[in-house]
């Protein structure tokens, strides 16, 4: 069985042909500015991406007809359970009017559905799209009614190691509690209790341990004061929070690798920095933990920064007494995407409606 995922970015469409789990080839479609800019936003390009598409199948001497499922990143739509989820109209209005917000993701259903078109199927699917929001009732609830939690993160790569690690494991995703890391330039940390992501921080909303660029969750009174200091407009201030933060505010850059060779050399601001970075990292897994009530299978670390083996082994030390931690040092996007089709058409799981 041949499958198609997509991931659509900014400036750029990742497309990779697989053979069921196997990688055929895989391109990463660039665009450039002067293509780009008779287009006034990201979601007017969907005809032209597609054509792009069509001449990239062409010149592997691939005929869409011979590919049976297609797959893309999700985008933002209302909140969903984790799953596999069929390309519904419904879908595409939502991603089409960027009804939940605007986001190059947006774009991955339509690709999909019009490349599906062309090969004759309607077996066309986005796979844990970022909104998946599985937590309890409670665990929305904040001190202000006007201001609920929601769950915003690294879904499909968090879903997907979790169940790499429980078939390595021999066991059924049901059966499996882990506490999944996902460590990049967005960290998002989620309790994942016999395969439902129960508790994770909303890197939509700019929450949990800072990063690169984020600065993390915050004291709210001093941030309300900066708010109103005159200092920043409103949008000054979210791309400060978002772009502007954590390493990049501290050391004046957003690599995790100069961070280290700083600390190596014995800079004590970036020894500091880095410790206060691992400190939220530490306080969130163990607040994971305690929401698993101590029962986990495994830590499970995964993103960019895995493949920084300082950080990776400070971490290890100082979270191994919980459980064992294991590494899953590149994300591998597009197979995600393909393990998620392939349990649907294989019958191991369902796949979801949107509506």
């Amino acid at each position: 069985m041949k499958i198609l995922a997509l991931n659509s970015f900014e400036k750029s469409t990742v497309a990779a042909l697989y053979e069921n789990f196997d990688l055929l080839w895989i391109e990463n479609q660039e665009y450039g500015e002067a293509e780009l800019s008779e287009f006034p936003d990201v979601m007017s390009q969907e005809g032209f991406r597609v054509d792009k598409l069509r001449e990239l199948l062409e010149s592997r001497g691939i005929k869409p007809n011979l590919i049976q499922a297609f797959v893309a990143t999700g985008g933002l739509l209302h909140s969903v359970t984790g799953g596999t989820y069929q390309i519904t109209m419904e879908m595409l209005q939502d991603l089409q009017s960027c009804k939940y917000g605007e986001s190059p993701a947006n774009l991955g259903a339509l690709l999909a559905i019009r490349m599906a078109a062309l090969a004759g199927t309607r077996s066309a699917f986005i796979v844990d799209p970022p909104v998946v929001d599985e937590m309890p009732p409670s665990a929305h609830i904040t001190g202000l009614p006007e201001i609920g939690r929601r769950s915003g993160f690294h879904a499909l790569n968090q879903r997907a190691v979790a169940q790499r690690e429980a078939a390595n494991m021999g066991k059924p995703i049901k059966e499996c509690n882990f506490i999944v890391c996902h460590l990049d330039d967005e960290i998002s940390i989620g309790a994942h209790k016999n395969g439902v992501v129960v508790e994770v921080n909303d890197i939509r909303a700019g929450t949990g341990p800072m990063s690169a660029r984020r600065a993390g969750s915050l004291p709210p009174v001093p941030l309300v004061d900066l708010c109103f200091s005159g200092k920043y407009t409103q949008d000054e201030l979210k791309s400060l929070l978002m772009e502007g933060g954590g390493f990049k505010a501290h050391l004046d850059t957003d690599d995790i690798g100069e961070v280290v060779r700083r600390v190596r050399s014995g800079d004590r601001k970036a020894i500091l920095t880095l410790e206060a970075f691992m400190f939220q990292i530490i306080k969130a897994v163990g607040g994971c933990a305690a929401i698993l009530e101590g029962h986990v299978d495994a830590i499970i670390l995964t993103g960019g920064m895995v493949k920084n083996e300082y950080v990776i082994g400070r971490l290890t030390e100082s979270i191994n007494w919980i459980s064992r931690v294991v590494a899953y040092p590149a994300e591998h996007e597009t197979l995600s995407l393909v393990e998620g089709v392939i349990r649907v058409m294989r019958g191991a799981e369902e796949a979801k409606n949107y509506a």
